[in-house]
């Protein structure tokens, strides 16, 4: 199967040479990808209109039609605009190159090329396109198609690793009160605010990897770093929120601490500034296997963070059990 996940991708090979097809078409079927496959540029057009495959290899020297404005075309249709395109050419002039990355091709391949690299590259554009797709319109961090890749790549990895999942506390009262435009605003500062605090983190503690920020929707986040990083992080998240939560609050609600809305049964009823609740799990202390093992621990700690009585500052709670 394709390695992006468990359902084949589809690839158009837009190639008039047939010793160029046999090959590519070999090593990608072998490599799990479905293959569709055109020999001038109408057909990989027409091709592509009708079975819409995930990525398309155009080769710029075809006949009745070039690869150049086949890329044009496919760009100036809705429904092939998103779709990636990897140039293959014998051209190595760098006004071609240019000229196709202008028409919207997203990557070139000169010939002869290695077909590891071919792969590689193939990876990578369906990585990016996805991650695209599923990113949060708001904040534009990655989804919940690549925060579950990145969990299964860190379990795959071996290493020790931890998971914080971030909520915001008090948000729908925050809403009810000042509207869901300063809402939106306040999501996108709170993710602002992590992407910093990570940045900080690194530039002063060796030991973190590179961490990973994904945004589930609304006001939930991922945080995803070594085992022995993770909360130092999630401290330094905190702390940021924390301090200038403020900002969005009027000063009297400030100095009285809390806003008033109606509650979820109706009821008015005071809630304290906006704060994160974060729940942590690792595999330092159990074994874990599989990302429906993450969703799980972290859905049970947002629960019991989620249940205490209200606070006044952001709170932290890592999984400390071995089953």
């Amino acid at each position: 199967m394709g390695t992006i996940n468990d359902k084949a991708e589809t690839i158009l090979l837009a190639d008039d040479e047939p010793q160029v097809q046999k090959v590519v078409q070999r090593f990608l079927y072998k490599c799990g990808y479905e293959l569709i496959e055109a020999s001038n540029g109408r057909e990989a057009l027409s091709k592509t209109r009708s079975q819409h495959p995930n990525i398309v290899l155009l080769d710029i020297n075809m006949p009745e039609m070039d690869g150049l404005t086949v890329c044009q075309k496919l760009r100036e249709d809705a429904l092939t605009r998103m779709t990636p395109i990897l140039m293959l050419t014998a051209r190595a002039n760098l006004e071609d190159k240019v000229l196709g990355l202008r028409l919207g091709a997203d990557d070139y391949l000169t010939k002869p090329f290695e077909l590891d690299e071919l792969k590689a590259r193939i990876d990578t554009l369906l990585r990016r396109t996805k991650n695209m797709i599923f990113a949060n319109p708001l904040t534009q961090l990655p989804g919940s198609p690549a925060i579950q890749e990145e969990i299964d790549k860190r379990i795959q990895s071996g290493l020790k690793f931890g998971v914080a999942y971030v909520d915001i506390d008090n948000f729908k009262a925050y809403n009810d009160v000042y509207g869901y435009q300063k809402g939106d605003e306040v999501i996108k500062w709170t993710s602002e605010t992590l992407q910093s605090a990570i940045n900080i983190f690194r530039t002063n503690v060796r030991e973190s990897s590179w961490p990973f920020l994904g945004h589930i929707g609304g006001d939930d986040f991922i945080l995803i770093d070594n085992s022995n990083a993770i909360e130092g992080l999630c401290q330094e998240v905190i702390s940021a929120f924390d301090k200038n939560r403020g900002r969005w609050y009027s000063g009297s609600h400030v100095v009285q601490g809390y806003i008033q809305s109606k509650d979820r049964q109706g009821n008015i009823n005071k809630f304290p500034l906006m704060t994160l609740s974060i729940g942590i799990s690792t595999n330092d202390r159990r074994s874990i296997t599989h990302y429906a093992q993450i969703a799980q621990i972290t859905s049970e700690l947002k629960k019991f963070i989620k249940g205490r009585e209200q606070k006044e500052k952001s709170a932290i709670v890592t999984d400390r059990r071995t089953w």
